[in-house]
């Protein structure tokens, strides 16, 4: 699985959407028995960016006010479980008003049983909120309003819940949108299905066997520049990119105590595309994450990833570059309602030229960095402070650059 960093400033200007969707979880999990299973609520958060776009050099900077709606669902029907959490923020901007948008996060997931030993889970997902104004990968950093989707369903079923040997299926789609044009080739669909055997020897060790088949698609990905006489001007062409990937997984959890967890992964992948400005890949992947509660107020999650851009943090339509990735996340719980969080991030990528394409981003270092301090003033009230960090060294000099943002949102919830 990719690791799933922050991007910024790219989401600087939903700080208060980003916080609040992060604090969902806190009022549900806190639910008991006799608790309502739904709940409802609002948010409004004021934060201060600067280069808003990314630019290299630059001082650009802005003031932005989120105001949101929060809601979700969390209910047990017999041997099935429904949860629903979603969030829905007008974001505003002081100066740069051609920006104002609206972003939403929901996400839904149904855990089934049968009365034997089938089980597994359907969710979905679905994001929008401002892209990356200087994503790098060849394309020139944009100065407008630039909307991106995510999209992903899943389905998994599982044979043997209480059982020494489990047998896996699963099936997902996901796909990205860009209001951009600019944006094209990183728009995509794509299909996974896969098939896997795990075996727990010990009670703390689990062992895995998987096979995925990946099938996708870029439909406009760029291929070169040509003249267009109506219009004398030269032009992007674009044409149609289909790709499959093939991964065998080894994979592997062991939990230590309960106080540790390491989940492993290591796969041999090979990607075919139909174009053929963009070279095949074949080589080996992975990653690597550790779960570790020291004590009872403090934890820490570190994750490690060598994946191609499509299936990395960064998710763009590199298949034929690695990145590689880390991350660091902590909190330390100050008090019973006062909790301290902090995050570091680095995502790396190194390639040649493509066959007929000039390099572009042969380095690309990015890292980021935030800390944050959220007070639950009741089980319904809480006021989150956060600062942000960005930059990214490039070899092209346009794709330098180096951006923060400071804000606080508040958060209430009825039940």
């Amino acid at each position: 699985m990719p690791i799933k960093s922050l991007t910024f400033p790219s989401r600087l200007s939903q700080l208060a959407a980003v916080f609040a969707t992060a604090t969902l979880a806190a009022p549900v999990l806190a639910q008991t028995d006799d608790a309502a299973p739904f709940y409802v609520g609002g948010s409004l958060g004021v934060s201060h960016v600067s280069n808003v776009y990314r630019q290299a050099g630059a001082t650009n900077s802005d003031s932005v006010v989120s105001a949101g709606l929060l809601g979700g669902l969390d209910q047990k029907l017999g041997r099935q479980h429904v949860r629903v959490d979603g969030s829905l923020q007008d974001n505003r901007y002081s100066s740069n008003r051609d920006l104002n948008n609206q972003s939403y996060s929901l996400r839904t997931a149904l855990d089934w049983q049968t009365l034997g030993d089938l089980s597994g889970t359907l969710s979905a997902k679905s994001d929008r909120s401002l892209a990356d104004f200087n994503i790098g990968n060849g394309v020139n950093p944009i100065l407008k309003k630039n909307t991106e989707r995510n999209d992903e369903y899943q389905a998994l079923a599982r044979l043997g819940v209480a059982t020494r040997y489990t047998v896996e299926g699963g099936w997902s789609h996901r796909q990205r949108k860009f209001t951009a044009e600019e944006y094209d080739r990183f728009a995509f669909s794509q299909d996974t299905g896969s098939l896997g055997l795990y075996a727990t020897p010990a009670g703390n060790v689990r062992l895995g066997l998987a096979a995925r088949h990946t099938k996708g698609k870029h439909s406009r990905y760029p291929v070169g520049i040509a003249f267009n006489p109506d219009t004398l001007t030269f032009e992007v062409v674009s044409a149609v990119n289909d790709y499959k990937r093939d991964d065998f997984d080894f994979t592997t959890r062991w939990s230590i105590g309960g106080h540790s967890t390491l989940n492993t992964r290591i796969s041999r992948s090979r990607t075919n595309n139909s174009l053929d400005v963009l070279r095949d890949f074949s080589g080996t992947t992975g990653s690597v994450s550790w779960d570790w509660l020291p004590t009872a107020k403090l934890q820490f999650n570190l994750q490690f990833a060598r994946d191609t851009g499509q299936e990395s943090a960064v998710q763009t339509t590199d298949l034929n570059r690695v990145y590689t990735t880390w991350q660091l996340a902590s909190s330390y719980a100050l008090t019973g309602k006062l909790s301290l969080n902090a995050r570091a991030s680095s995502n790396r990528a190194r390639r040649s030229s493509d066959a007929g394409v000039a390099v572009f981003d042969a380095r690309d270092d990015n890292t980021a960095y935030n800390v944050g301090l959220r007070w639950a003033f009741s089980r319904g009230l809480s006021l989150g402070c956060q600062y942000d960090h960005a930059s990214r060294d490039s070899s092209v000099a346009q794709y330098v650059y180096s951006a923060a943002s400071y804000g606080c949102t508040g958060q209430a919830i009825l039940y």
